[in-house]
């Protein structure tokens, strides 16, 4: 937990103790302006420092340095401290369906790529990439909230990114199915390579939790990097095939983070 918010939660555990700053120090043998000054948020205290305090005020260190979410985040998206918990929740669940959406899209588009034709009738298609956006947008919309609860900006950065683009290309295709059928390949090429980009860079914050979530964090952020990488060199039959165990991987790293802040909600 960084400053300004870890300074604000010492803050108001010391008023939820009755204590003031003066009593405070004499039970942690440190001066008043250093209290004065963790609680504004001039300073971090050094874990020992941290620790003290919070054993006097009665706090588990780890819950606060690592459980804790910060409360002064500027909502986006509707994700707020106080419905995290929620938005972790929806979007593992919506990732599921959003797996199982993707079988009947991808084969539509395969067959109108390589047989020129389409197995599903433009309104059920448009219905499906329709549904496909929604679940999309709460399915990510996790590791946007994620990005806020452990402040790894790049993770919040990227997935609205992705949002924007799965929905620039999502109304696209949907238009595509009436005009520009001359464009279609082209843009395939243009999406795998813009998705290869993100997918690289989404990798790389989700990299960064393997602290927190281990082995998975890690597993689940190479094989987003490995994804990007073929992607990027417009191999998108194979980047859609490991986009399969990538996608359950997301499911199972999000469904861990809502339980993570089960207790805390």
């Amino acid at each position: 937990m960084k400053q300004p918010a870890l300074g604000k939660k010492i803050s108001d555990l010391r008023k939820q103790q009755g204590l003031t700053q003066e009593e405070l120090v004499e039970k942690c043998n440190i001066n008043v302006r250093t209290i004065q000054r963790i609680e504004a948020g001039e300073v971090t205290p050094r874990s020992y420092t941290l620790k003290n305090i919070l054993e006097v005020l009665g706090a588990d260190y780890k819950s606060i340095t690592e459980n804790v979410v910060s409360e002064d985040f500027t909502p986006v998206l509707g994700i707020t401290p106080k419905n995290k918990f929620k938005v972790l929740q929806f979007s593992w669940i919506f990732g599921i369906i959003y797996f199982f959406l993707g079988f009947p899209e991808i084969m539509s588009e395969y067959y109108r790529i390589e047989e020129g034709d389409a197995i599903l009738t433009n309104t059920l298609y448009v219905l499906i990439k329709v549904a496909s956006m929604i679940t999309f947008f709460f399915f990510i919309r996790g590791f946007i909230a994620t990005g806020k609860i452990y402040q790894k900006s790049m993770l919040s950065i990227v997935g609205m990114i992705m949002l924007i683009a799965v929905f620039c290309f999502s109304v696209y295709d949907i238009i595509s199915i009436y005009y520009a059928e001359n464009w279609f390949l082209f843009m395939m090429w243009v999406r795998s390579l813009i998705y290869g980009v993100l997918l690289i860079l989404l990798g790389i914050p989700v990299l960064m939790l393997q602290k927190k979530y281990g082995g998975l964090a890690l597993i689940t952020g190479i094989f987003e990097i490995i994804s990007g990488v073929v992607f990027v060199f417009l191999i998108p039959e194979l980047g859609i095939i490991i986009l399969l165990p990538l996608q359950l991987l997301e499911i199972i790293l999000l469904y861990k983070i809502a339980e993570n802040h089960k207790e805390i909600a």
